[in-house]
C-alpha cells in the first residue's frame, strides 16, 4: 500500500507560522505535522519510501526538510496549479504518480493531527473503496456530510451542501482506495479538470462515481478517535493540547 499526503496550500491562516514555510511544517510541541504523520504511516506499516507528498507553496522548502529530517526517500511531486484550484487537482497529482500506480492508496490531508487508532483501522479494513467517517449528530455547513444509503453501510451522497438532518456523520478527509478504484479517481478527477470545474474539492469526484454507481463507497466508524485539522492558530493551539495531554513527559505523540 502507498501513501498520498496532501500538502500544497499555502495555509494563510496560520501566518505568519507559515511566511517561512509550507502549512505542513507548523510544528505541533516541537515536531512538524507533517513528520508526525510520516511516524503514525511507519508504525501502522507504510515506511516513508512509500509515501507520495504533494507539495506547491514552498515545495524547495518541504523538500529540504523532509531530507534534514531523515525522510528524504519520499517521493515529492508537485501540483503547479495548487493557487487558483482547489485540492481536487493535488489528489489527481499524487494519484497519476508513477510511483502509486498498481497499489492500493490510502489518503489524507498533511495538515490533521490523528491519534494512533485510524490509520491501522482504514488499513485493517476491507472494501475496495472506504471514507474515515466521525458518526456524529452535530453537522454544520461547513461539515464534509456523509449521507448513507437505508442498509447503513454504503454511502448514498458525500458534500457540504447536505442537509444535516439525514447525514450519518463528517467524512474527515482519510480514505482509501483499491488500485483499481484509484485508477477510476484518477480518470474523474482529470474529467473535472476537463469540464472546467477547477473549484471542486476531490470529494466532488468521489460523489460523482458513487452516484453513477461506478464505485461503492464504504465507511471505516472512527467517532470514538481524534481527529484535528489545523487551518488557524487557534486549531494550533487544540492540537498543542492534545498532544500535551496524549505526551505528558514531552515525547513524541
Amino acid at each position: 500500500m502507498k501513501a498520498v499526503i496532501l500538502a500544497a496550500g499555502t495555509g494563510s491562516r496560520l501566518a505568519p507560522l507559515t511566511n517561512d514555510r509550507p502549512k505542513v511544517l507548523v510544528e505541533v510541541r516541537g515536531r512538524p505535522i507533517l513528520f508526525r504523520q510520516l511516524d503514525w504511516l511507519a508504525a501502522a506499516g507504510i515506511p516513508s519510501r512509500d509515501v507520495v507528498i504533494v507539495g506547491g507553496y514552498m515545495i524547495d522548502v518541504l523538500r529540504a526538510a523532509l531530507t534534514n529530517g531523515g525522510y528524504g526517500d519520499c517521493t515529492v511531486v508537485l501540483n503547479d496549479r495548487y493557487e487558483p484550484w482547489n485540492n481536487f487537482w493535488s489528489l489527481a497529482t499524487g494519484l497519476a504518480e508513477p510511483a502509486v500506480s498498481g497499489h492500493d492508496v490510502l489518503q489524507f490531508d498533511g495538515d490533521v493531527i490523528l491519534d494512533e487508532q485510524i490509520l491501522p483501522r482504514m488499513i485493517a479494513a476491507g472494501g475496495e473503496a472506504l471514507l474515515a467517517v466521525d458518526r456524529r449528530a452535530d453537522l454544520d455547513d461547513e461539515t464534509m456530510k456523509v449521507e448513507l444509503e437505508a442498509d447503513g453501510v454504503r454511502v448514498h451522497a458525500l458534500s457540504k451542501q447536505l442537509p444535516p438532518a439525514g447525514c450519518a456523520g463528517e467524512y474527515i478527509g482519510i480514505s482509501r482506495l483499491s488500485a483499481g478504484v484509484a485508477r477510476l479517481v484518477l480518470a474523474e478527477l482529470r474529467c473535472l479538470r476537463d469540464e472546467a470545474l477547477t473549484g471542486e474539492y476531490y470529494e466532488y469526484a468521489y460523489y460523482r462515481l458513487l452516484s453513477r454507481a461506478q464505485v461503492t463507497f464504504g465507511i471505516v466508524d472512527v467517532h470514538d478517535c481524534t481527529v484535528i485539522e489545523i487551518d488557524n492558530l487557534a486549531d494550533l493551539a487544540r492540537a498543542e493540547a492534545l498532544v500535551a495531554g496524549a505526551d505528558p513527559e514531552g515525547g513524541r505523540a
